[in-house]
């Protein structure tokens, strides 16, 4: 419940901090963080995978893979566990379901998925450094579930659309992005906090 995401923040904290002190400076470069970061295929400058083109493609083609897990887990035993124990603890536990596996499992699963997401956003950028993620993105993430729409994989798509795709557009503005954001996490939760697309069993909720 709060706790975890109280504490998922705090071990994000201590990492942060961590990555940017003199004790790992050998491993992650300490404030300097890790540069020359290659790209992930070598290609020559005229190629169609040359440039930003290229993480383009591979985000594209993760996002897919990702997509297509997260859909076959929703409908697997491991998906009906984590929907029981959602529902109830108590009685999940009763029908035999290992409380503690399963949210492990879950945890683990979000955070490899997180962990791709890094992957390509240093192969973007060419470096990585420990202030790169910030507080923000891990609230940004939140807010593109609440608006898409919990558990359901459209929904996502619409709610990074929303929140990432058109901002970009209104660059303009970005000094008012956080009132936005505000005013739109507000709107949702008052006329419509199963959020824009929700998933069947959110929609019966």
């Amino acid at each position: 419940g709060d706790y975890l995401a109280i504490a998922t923040l705090g071990f994000g904290e201590i990492v942060r901090i961590l990555a940017g002190s003199d004790l790992l400076k050998d491993i992650l470069g300490g404030p300097r963080g890790i540069i020359q970061i290659a790209e992930p295929i070598e290609v020559a400058p005229t190629h169609l995978l040359a440039g930003p083109n290229q993480i383009y493609y591979i985000a594209l083609a993760l996002a897919a893979v990702v997509a297509f897990i997260a859909y076959r887990l929703r409908s697997s035993r491991l998906g009906r566990a984590w929907i029981a124990i959602r529902e109830d603890e108590d009685v999940a536990e009763a029908l035999g379901i290992n409380l503690i596996n399963t949210k492990l499992l879950a945890y683990m699963l979000g955070a490899a998925f997180a962990g791709l997401g890094g992957a390509v956003f240093a192969g973007l950028v060419g470096a990585i450094f420990p202030s790169s993620i910030d507080l923000f993105v891990s609230i940004n993430v939140a807010a593109i579930i609440i608006i898409g729409g919990m558990g359901s994989i459209p929904g996502v798509i619409v709610g990074a659309i929303f929140l990432i795709g058109i901002p970009e557009l209104f660059r303009e503005f970005s000094d008012y992005r956080f009132l936005f954001y505000g005013i739109t996490l507000i709107a949702m939760m008052r006329f419509r906090p199963e959020g824009l697309i929700p998933s069947q069993i959110v929609a019966r909720e």
